[in-house]
């Protein structure tokens, strides 16, 4: 058997392997070094495709990442963050809070910023049946043990999990950006978020009422000051203030409550773009709805985001 088909022996060290690379190919009849007939250590060839290039030693990083989806973090899957020095993978302590029960008159659902951007057309393309569910946080902590991060919000409509996640469009919204890595999703710009029934944004922003006068035979139509909606607004934006910081609480939640519904909202932390997504199980069922406030493609690598 040649020095190329003898197999390695199993004690050798990788250290030990790389110290003998060099040793193959040596001309047998010079005069052996104690290193090359030490009983210990056997010389191991390099591979047969490639016998001039150098081992290519495996990288240092955690293992590869693990695809786990928005539903899995919500109910205790590791998540883990990239450290933007050594590009390793630590693990990101969690919490789950509950924020009370969203209540859904007609089923149209609106997910948005309440404090600006929001608009009446903003209703979310898919429904679901009226009711009463449950909004959770998934938030992560500082040492302290105050929020650091707010990473997901969801409501979550029945049992079992998503199979496939689509985009919560509005209607004549693209589903699927136009740029590779983009994500679609509602603005913030006063660095709040939200569900609610499309039935209490109405009770929520009220229009502005209208006086109607006929004079000369012309109608004229004057819309008159109203301050119910800035009145509104300044009312959440107060809530979400008084539970902002607090050791085991948020960034900020409140809830506004309409005659026959009402407005869950948090604070994201900064203003951005909220990618929305519907959790759909086999049998077509929507199971959640989860936006996605502090989870990135390049810090958290092992999160699986929805193609397209």
């Amino acid at each position: 058997m040649t020095s190329r088909q003898r197999p390695a022996p199993k004690a050798l060290s990788l250290a030990a392997a790389a110290v003998l690379l060099p040793l193959v190919g040596c001309n047998r009849s010079s005069t052996p070094t104690p290193r090359e007939t030490s009983p210990a250590v056997t010389a191991v060839p390099p591979p047969l495709g490639n016998a001039s290039a150098p081992e290519e030693r495996p990288k240092a990083s955690a293992p590869a990442p693990s695809q786990i989806d928005f539903h899995d973090l919500f109910t205790g899957a590791l998540l883990r963050m990239r450290d933007e020095e050594t590009e390793e993978l630590d693990a990101v302590p969690t919490r789950r809070l509950g924020l009370g029960m969203l209540v859904v008159p007609t089923g149209k659902l609106m997910a948005g910023d309440p404090l600006a951007n929001l608009s009446a057309n903003h209703v979310l393309v898919r429904a679901v049946p009226p009711g009463r569910y449950p909004v959770e946080l998934l938030l992560q902590d500082d040492e302290r043990g105050r929020v650091n991060e707010l990473l997901l919000a969801r409501v979550v409509f029945g049992p079992g999990r998503p199979t496939r996640w689509e985009t919560a469009a509005v209607a004549g919204e693209k589903p699927t950006p136009s740029r590779p890595g983009a994500r679609t999703g509602y603005p913030s710009d006063a660095a709040t978020g939200c569900f609610m029934d499309a039935s209490v944004f109405a009770e929520y922003t009220p229009p502005a009422p209208v006086r109607t006068s006929v004079r000369n035979g012309i109608v004229y139509q004057e819309h008159l000051k109203d301050d119910r909606a800035e009145r509104n607004s300044g009312e959440l934006m107060q809530a979400l203030k008084a539970t902002r910081g607090a050791v085991g609480g948020s960034l900020g939640h409140a809830e506004w409550k309409g005659t026959v519904g009402n407005i869950v909202a948090f604070g994201l932390g900064g203003d951005q773009v909220v990618p929305t997504y519907w959790g759909i199980d086999a049998s077509g069922a929507v199971v959640e709805i989860v936006s996605v406030i502090g989870l990135s493609e390049k810090r958290f690598p092992d999160v699986r985001w929805p193609d397209g």
